[in-house]
C-alpha cells in the first residue's frame, strides 16, 4: 500500500521556512500545498518562487483546514503560540519551530490546546532526530561507557549577525538563549533530564541576553556546563560528555554527523557516516517522523513529547530570569 501523501502548509515565510520548504518538497510522501503569511502579497510571491498552489493568509487557512494535513510554523518566536492555537483549534497537526515558546506559560497554552483538540503538536527540535544522536544514545544506554559524570557544551555564533539582526531584538523574541542556547539546553536534557539546580550568568543588551554561561547540577552528582553566545566573531559548536569509562566528543552536535568515543584504556572509536556532502539535509528526519505520526493518527511524538518541550522551555526561562531578561 502506498503511503498517504502529507500535504503541508508552511506558516511564516522567512529564512528558515525556505530551507524547510525545500526539504519537505524533497521528502518522500510529502508536498508543500500552501504557504501562509499575514501578507497576501508576500504569500503569493513565495508561492511563485516555490511552486506552491495555495497562497493564503492565516485566516484563510483556518477557514479551509481541509486543504492540508500538517502545518509548520516558523514565525518569530514571540508569535508561535497564537497561530499554533488557531490551527490546533481547527484540528490541524502543528509542528512548531524551536524555540517552542518564549515563556513556559505560553508553551503550556499550546500544549493545552493540542490536548483539548486531541490534535498532534510537536516542537521542531531536529537535533533529537539525527541518526548520529540516536546512535549516541544507544552507546550511552548500552552501559559500555558507564554513568555520565559531567558534560560541557558551547554554541557560540557571533558571525553573520549585524546589530540590527532579529537575535538582538526583544520585540521578536531575541537573545542567544532562545536562538542557540536552546540546543545545548535541549541536548543536556536529552542526556540527563531535569536538573536539581540551575545557575546562570552572562551579558545583556537592550533587554536580551548576548551570552549565557549556565551550570546544571543533578541529584546524582552530575554537572553540566553550557555556554551560548552571539558575541562578535565567535564560532564554537561542540558537546563533550565525560563518562566513567570514556569521553565522548560530538562536533556540531545540533546537526551531528559523527562522534568519537575515547575510552579510558586508550582505545578510540569514531562513529561516522551519518550524512553531509550530498547526504540528506538534517531537517529531513523530523519531517519524516512528524509525517508518519500524522499518517498513523498519533497525537504526541514519543521522541519530542510535550513534557520534553515544557521542560526545555522551563530551563530556558530559568536561565533568562537569572540574567534579568525574562519575558
Amino acid at each position: 500500500m502506498e503511503k498517504k501523501i502529507i500535504k503541508w502548509a508552511v506558516v511564516g515565510l522567512g529564512k528558515i521556512s525556505k530551507r524547510m520548504t525545500r526539504v519537505i518538497q524533497s521528502a518522500e510522501g510529502c508536498v508543500v500545498e500552501a504557504c501562509v503569511s499575514s501578507s497576501k502579497e508576500r504569500a503569493i510571491a513565495y508561492g511563485k518562487k516555490f511552486n506552491i498552489p495555495h497562497c493564503l493568509t492565516y485566516d484563510e487557512l483556518a477557514q479551509n483546514p481541509s486543504l492540508v494535513d500538517a502545518v509548520y510554523i516558523s514565525t518569530h518566536m514571540n508569535y508561535h503560540a497564537e497561530p499554533a492555537i488557531k490551527f490546533l483549534n481547527q484540528k490541524l497537526p502543528v509542528l512548531v519551530e524551536k524555540t517552542f515558546a518564549i515563556t513556559l506559560k505560553e508553551a503550556q497554552s499550546m500544549v493545552d490546546a493540542a490536548k483539548e483538540n486531541d490534535t498532534l503538536l510537536m516542537e521542531a527540535m531536529w537535533t533529537r532526530f539525527q541518526p548520529a544522536n540516536i546512535k549516541l544514545m544507544e552507546v550511552l544506554n548500552s552501559g559500555e561507557v558507564g554513568k555520565i559524570l559531567s558534560t560541557k557544551a558551547s554554541f557560540e555564533v557571533g558571525l553573520g549577525h549585524t546589530r540590527r539582526s532579529r537575535v538582538f531584538k526583544r520585540e521578536v523574541g531575541g537573545g542567544s538563549l532562545l536562538d542557540v542556547g536552546v540546543y545545548p539546553t535541549n541536548y543536556t536534557h536529552m542526556l540527563l533530564g531535569m536538573p536539581e539546580k540551575v545557575e546562570a550568568s552572562g551579558k545583556t543588551r537592550n533587554g536580551v541576553d548576548i551570552c549565557c554561561d549556565a551550570i546544571f547540577t543533578y541529584s546524582d552528582g552530575a554537572v553540566a556546563k553550557i555556554r551560548c553566545s552571539h558575541e562578535p566573531f565567535t564560532l564554537k559548536e561542540y558537546y563533550k560528555i565525560e563518562c566513567e569509562n570514556a569521553t565522548i566528543i560530538v562536533p556540531s552536535f545540533f546537526d551531528a554527523r559523527k562522534f568519537r568515543v575515547k575510552y579510558k584504556d586508550g582505545k578510540s572509536k569514531l562513529y561516522k557516516g551519518y550524512g553531509r556532502r550530498g547526504k540528506p539535509d538534517g531537517f529531513i528526519w523530523e519531517i519524516l517522523h512528524f509525517s508518519d505520526l500524522v499518517r498513523d493518527g498519533i497525537k504526541e511524538s514519543p521522541v519530542m513529547t510535550h513534557q520534553v518541550t515544557l521542560d526545555v522551555v522551563d530551563l530556558i526561562e530559568k536561565q533568562m530570569n537569572l540574567l534579568g531578561v525574562g519575558y
